[in-house]
């Protein structure tokens, strides 16, 4: 998890709006780390929010 945190602190940092991962436990702690402000989504997920962004 350590790495994982490293990565969703560089996301938070560089503004981003979401995290992509497949890791199933990652996805699962969504609710708790979506607090720092970047939300945590499957590449499904991703590919549908950047549909809905297009529109």
């Amino acid at each position: 998890m350590a790495l994982d945190a490293l990565h969703l602190a560089s996301a938070e940092k560089a503004g981003a709006d979401f995290f992509c991962t497949c890791d199933d436990k990652l996805s699962k702690k969504a609710v708790v780390l979506a607090e720092a402000g970047v939300r945590i989504v499957s590449p499904i997920e991703l590919i549908g929010e950047i549909g809905e962004m297009e529109k």
